[in-house]
């Protein structure tokens, strides 16, 4: 699992959509859906619901949204006190 899959999972959670998170990160919609798919593998427990044309967080999808948005702040606030550091 790279940062990157997690912004993307923090987009969608953001987003609502899969085509507004793409969007978002100047994604293509197919792009994001694999990563969302390889994610719920390495999970290996479900993280949405899926109907006809919607894809929405269930409670596993909303749990790793709220980590993954935490881990994201985690990482920028350690890259800026280590460039703080440097100086």
């Amino acid at each position: 699992m790279e940062l990157f899959d997690l912004e993307q999972l923090a987009a969608f959670a953001d987003c609502g959509t899969l085509s507004a998170a793409a969007e978002k990160l100047h994604l293509s919609q197919p792009t994001l859906t694999k990563t969302m798919k390889r994610l719920e593998e390495e999970f290996q427990v479900p993280l949405f619901i899926r109907a006809k044309n919607k894809l929405e967080l269930n409670e596993n999808g909303i749990l790793a949204a709220e980590k993954a948005h935490k881990i994201l702040a985690d990482s920028k606030e350690m890259v800026q006190l280590i460039r703080s550091i440097d100086r």
